[in-house]
């Protein structure tokens, strides 16, 4: 799309300059998880044992395989391995009634892996490595739980494993916030074992440790909320809240400050990132010699978690009516209780990753809400590139029409290669070990929780594809289409096209590290047709200061900076043309 921004390209250059002597100030945001599963079918039993990665490798990139397990040797029958985890009788006060179920999962990593980090802190994009779960019905102190050929164990079995490997257990019990280290789960101190093909290996861990949430440090330009939220409290039929973190600006508490009333930029955390983000941000608003960068407004940072993972404020059958409770009951109560000025011309909402993906359809759903949004990498814009897949016409999430295996991240590794460490019957391999049932929390679960209806007979969102196979559903292709923002936009040009046009800039490296770009390059050239299709029949299509723009040769971390330092010029400019900002 052409740009009316005011901005010259002297600006930009200035902006350039101060960007290069400060870039290391700026937060890095690469935050992006792992997807999930379609149910099998009635016809076909549910697979104990994830899907097997294969690859072939398409031109000019190279498919790593990694370390992945090496299967067996047909009719070769290898020593079972004995590993058992267990909860010390001096630990039984961690149990109580409501936490004595949950999932008992097993990380492994390779001390030879180019994964760095405990074992726990998988999955591992970079090098994916095995992981095995089991159900646990209730745990009980001093009775060791072993795990076996029927748990569910991803690439395969421990007696394929070779080498050297730290392994740690985990056992999730909250099931009212997302992810495997969430608060109030137990784990095991990470062991180093020496496993042998050609031995039954015996591996017995203690689940000696209990996660703790990260204490609220008390910070003079931070004030920490927890709302209670009236409409997500009865969608659960239990307690919500809103939370989120309000920094305030230099001057905010300065009487003698020009201004009293503020605008607002509302920050969505990417996958993975929550509302205590703001420690971070907040000493960068905070700091004067910064004030030349940052747009002097109220920072509101949001918490886009859910116990499915990110919500991306989306009303949904899973997660409840995030957006709706957004703007109806924590905005409003933030304006009455702070100074903020209650008009879209002084509220921006802007985010990277899957919190670009949420700042563009805020913006578009909430227009009376939100004045600009400022995304930068966001997830797929239009689901007939969804990364690698087009979701209206493929058959299968994991392979193409001629046989290749789709990839799901892609590290740059020269001018024109790219290195493939995971396919995407990776991601979904691990995360089915993760969570049989799709509750992980992981990239693709909780993309199902923003766009599916709740699977039949059970209480979690139906998925995209089936374990098994990577057949996609079509009902459920179906459902998600109502979120597709670049159909949204096709399908009321004179609406929702209009708003993208004037409100909404969008910036994606070249060489996204999750093939991002297919979906934004996408939608920019159905927005750039239909204006020249307007043009042409003598009609007049808006325009506006909205793009998207694709930098050369960025990846999906190396686009964040230098985004977010045009983005800062470009809201500070926004706010201006209001008159919210000096």
């Amino acid at each position: 799309m052409k740009s009316n921004d005011p901005v010259t390209d002297y600006d930009r250059l200035v902006v350039l300059a101060l960007f290069i002597s400060l870039a290391l100030l700026c937060p890095h945001q690469q935050q992006r998880v792992a997807p999930a599963q379609q149910p099998t079918s009635a016809n076909s039993p549910a697979p104990t044992t994830a899907p097997q990665p294969t690859a072939s490798a398409p031109d000019r990139t190279r498919i790593d395989k990694g370390r992945r397990v090496r299967p067996a040797q047909a009719g070769v029958a290898l020593p079972a391995d004995t590993i058992t985890v267990v909860l010390p009788q001096a630990r039984s006060e961690w149990l109580d009634a409501t936490h004595r179920s949950g999932r008992l999962i097993l990380f492994f990593r390779a001390l030879d892996s180019r994964a760095s980090g405990d074992p726990s802190m998988a999955p591992f994009f970079e090098d994916p490595q095995p992981i095995a779960s089991i159900q646990v019905a209730a745990l009980a102190p001093g009775v060791p739980i072993e795990f076996a050929a029927s748990s569910v164990w991803w690439p395969g079995g421990s007696e394929l494993f070779e080498g050297e490997y730290e392994v740690q257990a985990v056992f999730d019990v909250n099931e009212s916030e997302c992810g495997h280290l969430a608060n109030g789960n137990l784990s095991s101190e990470p062991v180093t074992i020496l496993f042998n093909r050609e031995a039954a290996d015996v591996v017995a861990l203690e689940l000696s440790q209990k996660i703790t949430a990260l204490a609220l440090p008390a910070l003079k330009n931070v004030v920490w909320i927890d709302h209670p939220s009236a409409l997500l409290s009865a969608a659960a039929e239990r307690a919500v809240t809103h939370r989120a973190a309000v920094i305030f600006p230099v001057g905010y508490h300065d009487i003698r400050a020009k201004r009293r009333i503020w605008p607002t930029v509302y920050v969505v955390p990417g996958f993975g990132g929550r509302f205590t983000d703001a420690i971070d941000i907040a000493a960068k608003v905070d700091n004067p010699a910064l004030a030349g960068l940052w747009p002097q407004a109220v920072y509101v940072i949001l918490d886009p978690e859910s116990a499915f993972g990110h919500h991306g404020f989306v009303d949904s059958p899973a997660n409840g009516p995030r957006g709706t409770a957004l703007v109806t009951e924590l905005i409003p109560y933030l304006e009455t209780r702070f100074r903020l000025i209650r008009h879209p011309s002084a509220r921006v909402v802007t985010g990277h990753s899957s919190g670009g993906w949420t700042s563009v359809w805020l913006t578009i759903n909430h227009p009376k809400m939100f004045g600009g949004a400022f995304a930068s990498s966001p997830d797929p814009l239009d689901f007939s590139a969804f990364e690698m897949s087009d979701l209206y016409r493929d058959i299968n999430l994991y392979t193409a029409d001629d046989g290749t295996h789709r990839p799901s991240f892609r590290q740059a590794i020269g001018p024109s290669h790219d290195l493939v460490p995971m396919l995407v019957r990776d991601e979904v391999g691990m995360e089915y070990a993760l969570s049989p049932q799709g509750s992980s929390g992981q990239q693709w679960d909780s993309w199902a929780a923003m766009f599916s209806p709740i699977a039949t007979g059970g209480g979690e969102p139906r998925r995209l594809c089936d374990a098994h196979t990577g057949v996609i559903d079509a009902v459920t292709v179906e459902a998600w289409s109502h979120y597709d923002i670049a159909r949204r936009v096709r399908q009321d040009w004179s609406g929702i096209g209009e708003i993208f046009v004037e409100r909404v800039r969008v910036i994606v490296g070249e060489r996204d590290s999750f093939y991002l770009e297919r979906a934004a390059i996408r939608l920019r050239d159905s927005i750039d047709e239909h204006m020249r299709q307007e043009s042409a029949a003598g009609r007049v299509f808006a325009t506006g200061p909205g793009y998207i723009e694709i930098v050369p040769g960025a990846t999906h971390d190396s686009v964040y900076q230098p985004a977010q330092v045009r983005f800062n010029h470009e809201i500070r400019a926004f706010f201006h043309v209001g008159a919210h900002h000096d």
